[in-house]
């Protein structure tokens, strides 16, 4: 296998504008009948990455199983430079663990899943040190947070030196969840929205006692969105957008330090990546709906550091807030009760008042708009209008 031409290929290989100069193995281990593979991706740039590999992708439920086996709570298998370990959270369901396949959408990470029972977690791009999402649901199913799935278990992968770097997590397959971003697309449904916001208010409450290091205040990419213009081909937007980016710059600086000086929210971990497809919603038996929060990995183009900072649950609500106009967008729809619903759900579980939430949610709202400019004239230029339309109207 060509592997310079194969990972340039891959949706969740992070380094698509970097020329790569050559991929070596880092270590290796065997497990359920195929290999366990870190690969050190090297750029001309003299930078390089970590990337997990499995040979056989088909044989993840294979290598859970073996690591498994008898009930072991805990497994290594030895590489040669390191140790591939895998960790019990949780009981296992009596399910066989082989029944786990590929999912074929692909995103910054892989997908494992057995229907109704497991999802495995692949994570491709490797960082040393503690990960979010591992340490996010770990915490919270030890307060029996109802608002997650249960973690069952951890992998990671230690070096000689002591480096951890965690390349896997299994957690449970919630059985005929709905995709909140589907069902808010075809119904911009005010109710949902209220109770979405109380379960948002429920999930930062469980992550308060969790620590982090301190926030470093990062400026939305105003400079990368002023290149993505001048190089940008639409003819209706653009050029307003460029004309106001001035004014925009100003704005923020002007919210955020008013948000600063008379703050209510109190900064704590956060979600970190929130919107509507991050969240599935699950029925119980008397037609109660509940709305599961996934994926607390933040954003996986950050460092780990940065995902685990202490910041305002302000970025979450603002996160979801933009992604109401999103589906508000496509479904050709007002998204604005739904919006206020969310605010005021949120208002009720939190104490904290409407007004103040959506004071302090306004400077991230406006940097949230700024980054999806820059994605989507890099990425989908077709959706270039909504962010931009939001930009117009701040």
């Amino acid at each position: 296998m060509n592997l310079i031409k194969y990972f340039s290929r891959q949706r969740w290989f992070m380094g698509k504008n970097r020329t790569i100069s050559r991929i070596e193995t880092l270590d290796s281990t065997e497990a359920g009948g195929t290999r366990i593979r870190l690969f050190k991706v090297s750029f001309d740039d003299g930078e390089s990455d970590i990337y997990t590999f499995i040979d056989d992708e088909n044989a993840v439920g294979k290598i859970l199983e073996d690591a498994f086996l008898d009930g072991a709570q805990q497994s290594i298998f030895s590489g040669d430079k390191g140790f591939f370990s895998f960790r019990i959270t949780a009981p296992l369901p009596k399910t066989p663990l082989a029944i786990i396949k590929p999912v074929s959408k692909e995103q910054s990470n892989s997908a494992f899943c057995a229907p109704g029972k497991f999802f495995f977690k692949l994570y491709r791009r490797l960082e040393p040190g503690i990960h979010p999402e591992a340490e996010i649901l770990e915490a919270m199913n030890k307060a029996n947070s109802s608002r997650v799935p249960r973690l069952y278990a951890i992998c990671n992968y230690k070096t000689k030196g002591g480096e951890i770097y965690t390349w896997g997590i299994l957690e449970e397959h919630f059985p005929n969840a709905l995709d909140a971003w589907n069902e808010f697309c075809g119904k911009m449904d005010s109710t949902d929205a209220f109770q979405l916001g109380m379960s948002t208010a429920q999930m930062h409450e469980c992550l308060k006692p969790l620590s982090g290091p301190k926030y470093s205040s990062v400026e939305p990419p105003f400079d990368k969105l002023e290149k993505l213009l001048q190089a940008s081909k639409d003819e209706e937007y653009s050029p307003k957008i460029r004309e106001k980016l001035s004014e925009l710059r100003i704005r923020y600086s002007d919210l955020l330090r008013e948000t600063f000086s008379d703050k209510t929210i109190k900064k704590q971990r956060i979600h970190g990546d929130f919107h509507l497809g991050q969240v599935l919603i699950t029925q119980s038996a008397n037609g109660t709906k509940h709305f599961e929060m996934i994926d607390f990995e933040g954003e996986p183009t950050r460092s780990l550091d940065y995902r685990r900072t202490i910041r305002s649950p302000a970025v979450d609500i603002a996160g979801m807030l933009r992604s109401f106009d999103y589906a508000g967008a496509v479904a050709k729809t007002s998204p604005d009760e739904a919006k206020q619903a969310f605010i005021t759900g949120y208002s009720k579980v939190s104490g904290i008042s409407s007004e103040t939430i959506e004071k302090e949610t306004k400077p991230y709202i406006l940097a949230k708009a700024i980054y999806e400019a820059c994605y989507e004239l890099e990425f989908r230029p077709d959706w270039f209008w909504i962010p931009a339309k939001a930009l117009l109207e701040l």
